[in-house]
């Protein structure tokens, strides 16, 4: 997805004020061959190398981290078999610390002045040159070569990760051009628009020179990279569909249940089905509460499971929840272990984990129970009644 990011920087940087593309231009990307693509304008070319890192592997800390998991020593290779004149760039959901930062600040440093050679950066340098040789036995890198490389070099790091993309990439990458062409309402549109053509090159699944055209005179069509270009024309043209067709490229709207349980475990990032389970399970708990009622031996055992509920539920709550992410989602898992694990014991006052897990979900029917912070669950509901989204 970066790489359609790429796509459109290249094409707002074409864009005149008035919205009219540059006739001039010659802008262009290539898909998975140089690297995982490259940038081409005029006589400037560019390999990026896009590299996704879960947080649970935490940053690139040591020179060798990020030259082997970073990638960054297949960049030096594909620079030097490419004749060193390109620039390189590595663009990361992962951060860097320590080791990993410096190189950071050398590549900034070198851009700057690339005679620069105070002894500490003389050091990085010298590291990064003997990695480069462990992780490649072909490679004879000198001092001299890994300075070259790090002045060309680039580091993106801290980008969104991949599961966070798509709900950003339209507001954050497709507005800048859709305001640049007065329709900033077809921020989204524009980004699917070039990412499906992006897509097709990654896949070498764009046009081909030679179509469906037989080989013939034993010649073949020059398809070696046809398919994997991305023409700045090719982006004009995707910009300009998707201008025109801003409603169908808009995301279906998530339809959810009609009430409070369901509008708050979908706030917090609870996926349809175990809201589903949830609101099944509900039921089942009403039910039982119902006839629990109906027996006046039984009428006072009510506020006990309630009372356990609402502990269960704070201490699970109390364990998974998060400033920085969702966490609903986790809670209903964690809520899900605890009363399996409760299940046959006498803390369980003879419920099943899922009547319980049906308890704690009729809780959050009755604002008792949250999946988020506290918000007004009821006006929401309302709203999306209103707006047909609840039903």
């Amino acid at each position: 997805m970066v790489a359609t990011a790429d796509a459109l920087s290249l094409y707002f940087k074409s864009l005149g004020d008035d919205g009219v593309l540059n006739p001039t231009a010659d802008g262009t990307l290539i898909c998975e061959h140089h690297e995982d693509w490259a940038l081409i304008e005029g006589t400037v070319a560019e390999i990026v190398s896009g590299k996704h890192r879960e947080p649970s592997r935490g940053p690139f800390s040591t020179y060798k981290q990020l030259l082997d998991e970073g990638g960054v020593s297949h960049l030096y290779q594909r620079w030097v078999a490419l004749g060193r004149g390109q620039t390189c760039r590595l663009v990361t959901s992962g951060g860097l610390s320590n080791e990993g930062a410096k190189v950071t600040s050398v590549c900034v440093r070198l851009k700057l002045d690339p005679n620069e050679n105070d002894s500490e950066l003389a050091e990085i340098v010298s590291a990064v040159a003997r990695v480069l040789n462990e992780l490649d036995s072909a490679a004879t890198a000198t001092d001299a070569d890994a300075r070259a490389f790090l002045a060309s070099l680039s580091i993106q790091d801290g980008l969104p990760r991949r599961d966070h993309l798509p709900d950003m990439a339209g507001r954050s990458y497709g507005l800048p051009v859709a305001e640049r062409l007065g329709r900033p309402d077809a921020a989204e549109a524009i980004w699917q628009a070039v990412l499906s053509l992006v897509r097709a090159r990654m896949r070498a699944a764009g046009p081909s020179v030679g179509g469906a055209l037989p080989t013939v005179l034993g010649t073949p069509h020059d398809d070696l990279l046809a398919p994997r270009t991305l023409l700045l024309a090719d982006i004009d043209v995707a910009v300009r569909v998707g201008l025109s067709h801003v409603a169908g490229y808009a995301p279906l709207p998530r339809v959810v249940k009609a009430n409070r349980m369901a509008i708050k475990m979908a706030r917090g990032g609870c996926n349809d089905n175990s809201i589903e389970r949830a609101d099944e399970l509900r039921l089942q708990y009403r039910r039982y509460i119902r006839a629990l009622r109906s027996n006046p031996s039984t009428r006072d055992r009510q506020g006990v499971v309630t009372n356990l509920l609402l502990r269960v539920v704070d201490e699970a709550s109390r364990a998974v929840q998060n400033d920085s992410a969702e966490w609903g989602d986790a809670l209903w898992a964690e809520l899900d272990r605890r009363f399996r694990a409760m299940e046959g014991t006498s803390g369980a006052h003879g419920l099943s984990a899922d009547l319980l897990l049906g308890g704690a979900s009729e809780l959050a029917d009755r604002c008792r129970a949250w999946f988020t912070d506290r918000f007004d669950a009821q006006s929401e509901l309302t709203r999306l009644k209103e707006g047909g989204i609840a039903s």
